[in-house]
Formats: C-alpha cells, sequence, structure tokens
C-alpha cells in the first residue's frame, strides 16, 4: 500500500475539490445563464408581438374591415426570421411566415413553452388581441450553443484550475506542515536515555502549539514515571543482593554440615538452586535499570570470541547431557573481536541456556561463528516446538515468555538482557526462524567494538 506524505494528501484533496467546485460552479453557471437567456428570448418576442398589434391596430382600414391587408409588411423586421402564425377570431389562417412548412402546433397552453418541431426545440407564445392570434416561436439552438460554449469554456479551465490549486495547495500544505516534521524530529530524538528532551512550541499560539504543550506535559510524566520504575528497580535488585547472598551462605552452611541428613541436604539444594536463580534475576534487573538510566558502563577490550564460546560451550554440554541434546559448534580457530569480554559472554550464556531451556529431549543445538562486513555473527539454533506466531513479535519484551510454557524455568528476562547488551556494543540480537522444528538467534556486534 502506497503512503503518501501529507503535503500530497492535502494537495491532492484541494485539487479534487476544486474540480467538484468547478464542475458544480460550471453547471451551475450555466443553468443561471440559460434561464437568463431564456428570460430574454422570452422579452423579445412579447415585444416583438406587442409592435405586431400596435402596427396592426394603426394600419388604416384595420383587420376588421379586410383581411386582405396581412401582409409581411406588417411583420416586425426582428419577427421575419421566426415562426408566425396570425388567425382571426374564427380561427381561420390570416398570415403563416415562409420558415412555417407546417401548421403551427395549437395548444391551451398561453405562456411561453417548447415544442419540438423537425427535430428542433422551438420556444413558442400564444398572443390575443383585437379578435387576431399570434403563435410566434423561434429555435432555441442559439441559447443552447451559447450554453454549450460557456459549460465547455469552463470545463476546458479546469486542467489549469487543477494544476494551479495542486501547486499552490503543497506549498501552503508544506508550510502548515513544517512545524509538524519539526515535531516528527524532535519527538524522534526522545528515547529512554534522553526522555529530559522536550518538543519546541511555536509561538504561534494555534492547535498545533497546543498539542504540543499537551503532548510535552505527557512526556513530563512519562519521565517521572520512568525515572521511578528505574530507581525502583535499581534499588530492589541492589539491596536484594545482600539478602540472596546472606540466603546463599546459610544454605551452603546447612549443606557442609555433615550431621544433616540426605533428606535436609537435598532440600537445601533445591533452594540453592532457587537462590542462584533469584541472584539471576536481581543480576539482570540491575543491569536493565542501568541500560535504562544511560549508565551502562561497556569496556572495548580486545579478546578472542573462539575462546570466550569454547568455555560457554563447555558449560552448555554439561547442561545438555540430563536432556541427551546433540551439540554442534561450528566457530573458527580464532574470532577476534574489540567488545566487553563479560557482556558478550552473558549474552552468548543466554542464548545458550535458552537453545537449552526450550528444546526437546534428544534435540540438537547448532552454534554458527563467523566474520562477515565489519561485524561478528553468531547464530544459535535449536530443536523444539517452536514459537508461536503472535508470540515471536513480544519475544525480546521483559517478562515475557516466547513459548508460553510455564513448565520451563525462567524470568522472560535473558533475550532482553542479551538485546541490551547487544544494542549497548552498536549490535543486536535478531529473531532469524521460528517454525514448528527449529528456533534461531542471531547476535551481531562489530567486530573493531
Amino acid at each position: 500500500m502506497t503512503r503518501w506524505p501529507l503535503r500530497w494528501k492535502v494537495a491532492l484533496y484541494s485539487a479534487l475539490l476544486a474540480i467538484a467546485a468547478t464542475i458544480g460552479g460550471a453547471v451551475t453557471t450555466w443553468y443561471v445563464l440559460r434561464y437568463h437567456e431564456i428570460a430574454a428570448f422570452d422579452q423579445r418576442l412579447t415585444t416583438d408581438a406587442s409592435e405586431f398589434f400596435r402596427d396592426v391596430e394603426n394600419f388604416a382600414g384595420g383587420p376588421a374591415n379586410n383581411r386582405r391587408v396581412f401582409k409581411e409588411i406588417f411583420v416586425p423586421l426582428a419577427m421575419r426570421d421566426k415562426l408566425v402564425e396570425v388567425t382571426d377570431a374564427k380561427g381561420t389562417l390570416l398570415y403563416r411566415s415562409p420558415k412555417v412548412h407546417t401548421p403551427l402546433p395549437v395548444d391551451d397552453v398561453k405562456k411561453f413553452h417548447n415544442h419540438i418541431i423537425h427535430g428542433h426545440t422551438i420556444r413558442m407564445a400564444e398572443f390575443e388581441e383585437g379578435g387576431l392570434t399570434l403563435r410566434v416561436g423561434d429555435d432555441l439552438k442559439a441559447i443552447s450553443q451559447i450554453g454549450r460554449d460557456i459549460f465547455m469554456a469552463m470545463l476546458g479551465a479546469i486542467p489549469t484550475v487543477l494544476l494551479i490549486i495542486l501547486i499552490g495547495s503543497r506549498w501552503v500544505a508544506s508550510r502548515a506542515i513544517t512545524p509538524i516534521e519539526e515535531i516528527r524530529q524532535a519527538a524522534a530524538s526522545i528515547t529512554a536515555q534522553r526522555l529530559d528532551q522536550r518538543l519546541p512550541v511555536p509561538p504561534t499560539g494555534d492547535e498545533i502549539a497546543g498539542l504540543i504543550e499537551v503532548l510535552n506535559a505527557a512526556f513530563d510524566r512519562l519521565q517521572r514515571s520512568f525515572e521511578q520504575a528505574v530507581r525502583f528497580s535499581a534499588a530492589a535488585s541492589h539491596h536484594l543482593k545482600t539478602p540472596i547472598a546472606v540466603l546463599r551462605a546459610g544454605i551452603e552452611e546447612i549443606m557442609s554440615d555433615s550431621e544433616c541428613s540426605l533428606r535436609t541436604q537435598a532440600a537445601a539444594d533445591g533452594l540453592l538452586h532457587q537462590v542462584h536463580q533469584l541472584n539471576s534475576i536481581a543480576d539482570k534487573l540491575l543491569l536493565l535499570a542501568r541500560a535504562d538510566a544511560g549508565r551502562l558502563e561497556v569496556r572495548f577490550d580486545e579478546f578472542d570470541l573462539s575462546e570466550l564460546l569454547e568455555g560457554v560451550l563447555d558449560d552448555t554440554r554439561a547442561l545438555a547431557e540430563p536432556l541427551d541434546l546433540a551439540i554442534e559448534a561450528n566457530v573458527p580457530e580464532t574470532l577476534p573481536l574489540k567488545a566487553d569480554r563479560v557482556y558478550v559472554g552473558m549474552i552468548a550464556q543466554n542464548l545458550l541456556e535458552n537453545a537449552i531451556k526450550y528444546n526437546q529431549r534428544g534435540g540438537r543445538i547448532k552454534v554458527t561463528a563467523q566474520a562477515k562486513n565489519g561485524s561478528v555473527l553468531l547464530n544459535v539454533g535449536n530443536t523444539g516446538q517452536g514459537i508461536p506466531e503472535e508470540r515471536a513479535a513480544h519475544l525480546f519484551e521483559r517478562f515475557y515468555r516466547g513459548r508460553g510454557d510455564e513448565r520451563v524455568s525462567g524470568s522472560g528476562l535473558g533475550l532482553t538482557t542479551a538485546r541490551e547488551l547487544a544494542r549497548a556494543h552498536g549490535g543486536d540480537v535478531l529473531l532469524l526462524q521460528a517454525d514448528s522444528t527449529w528456533t534461531e538467534l542471531s547476535l551481531s556486534l562489530p567486530r573493531g567494538g
């Protein structure tokens, strides 16, 4: 679907409206002019009829004494080229103009009206005076032609009107939309790290200025809410670290106590696993809070990604062994990368842990790393049930579970953290494939940092 710029939409709509107005004006003008032309036409025929009766009345001998006096000489010059019939009170024809080849139609309508005679529209009227009846008519061809000429002239002006309106409307729209474009550019610069930015308020005092003031007030509220959420997340994560450490130390002490029964030690081991999970969530929340606040410090050091992946893959194999997962790794011997080694390790670990958790028993995991076009690419794919299409778009949202399987442990922060860390390096994490048999994620990082 083609998306037109607003300035062109305004110009197009204005041009279409102008065309409709021009056509409507042409039709209205045609009817008005035709009405006035016909009214003037009727008035001329009425005047000619009055002149005719006046001449007949003033002629010596008069019509009542001698009907033979009705000759063409008594017909006014203006009526010579018209259709004229004169009859007496008994209906006897006294005069008929040469243009009348057949008797004019007789009806009871005295006022002006139209008749179709030999394919022509004839405007006719009947006048009575002094015992004489005058029927006179004329072809409306000239009036119709004038109307057609006027209509066609106005219709022919439409392309010129369209062009002028189109250019003018685009210019006006551009002037009107300039503040909106400035708003768009300013709004694009407002990010989670730059929530203190505001939209420029034009000095026009119009509706757009009012809208910007409302948006700026909304940004103020958003900034306060966001900062409160970031402070809460950071404070909660930070303050949880100490009780979690104390709790872990206490559980480990219980597990190391030789007097504890095996049942107690097994329960303590389960608790210790949950403590590790809680500590991982706190670490991720603290990291995300720093990223939101723009205080995530990334140290760019040169290291070998292949060496780092080897260590991560060793841990992955240990976790994958109980599920009988086959791990395929296609990693070059050396793969230099300038980035934060700790954060890159966290990203790789999150991707691989995700591939284990959402795999199937006896499935496989495939890890591929390569340098390409100035970037380092790390792809992690796994078998499993895949990710439903309606959930794939929300995969990197916080606390969102891609498959909705609550039986699989996790907080929904792993992929969110991985993407935030990748973007802090100028890279990204993307979902490449998520069908019913295979899921694959890709990490891209600039090679030079």
